[in-house]
């Protein structure tokens, strides 16, 4: 079982830590970063994100929480090494549905800060070159045509920051086909994660 660790001050911690992982440690420093899996740190400062970049060199899966989210913190956490971003008063599904991302190899970011991030990647990317059908999909042109049109739909409603909830919704099919066509297009264009996912989309576009 994933132990997690939450890092925070002792005024600034929220029950819903425990609520999602019962097990869970919460302490204001990193004494406890032995006997965790995961851990989660709230930000504050730019001695945070240093701090955040200590612990990513540890191994640890690192999952960073905010008072309020913005877009550069988000950038700047992502580049010190953190896996995910999110509200440090966000509910008990919402951190499970994290930690099971970030378990999985993913990157999670909130749909808004998702758009934002890629659109700003994109703008100051230079036009991708067509990559053969069998390469890699970082970012360049890959062959859309080995989806579905039903996962090619799932795909591009993703990349457009909706939940598996409001694609499910606008295609009149149930969540779990709704994942079920996330995971094969997944697989069929190489991509790790929903964030990688509308890069590619965004390339494509």
């Amino acid at each position: 079982m994933t132990q997690h660790l939450f890092i925070a001050p002792a005024d600034i911690q929220s029950p819903r830590w425990q609520q999602a992982f019962p097990a869970a440690f919460i302490a204001v420093d990193a004494e406890s970063l032995a006997q965790a899996d995961c851990v989660w740190l709230l930000l504050r400062d730019v001695d945070d994100i240093v701090r955040l970049e200590s612990l990513a060199a540890s191994g640890k899966k690192i999952i960073a929480m905010t008072l309020v989210e913005s877009a550069e913190q988000a950038r700047l956490a992502l580049e010190a090494g953190a896996s995910g971003y999110v509200h440090y008063l966000a509910v008990p599904v919402v951190l499970e549905q994290v930690a099971q991302v970030v378990a999985a190899g993913g990157m999670w970011l909130g749909a808004e800060l998702m758009r934002q991030l890629v659109l700003a990647t994109a703008r100051n990317l230079p036009a991708a070159p067509v990559k053969p059908v069998n390469g890699t999909a970082n970012g360049t042109k890959v062959d859309l045509s080995q989806l579905t049109s039903r996962e090619l739909a799932v795909a591009e409603l993703v990349a457009a920051g909706k939940t598996n909830k409001e694609v499910a919704r606008a295609l009149e099919i149930t969540e779990r086909t709704v994942k079920a066509h996330l995971g094969s297009a997944f697989e069929k264009l190489k991509v790790r994660d929903r964030l990688h996912l509308v890069l590619v989309i965004t390339a494509n576009s």
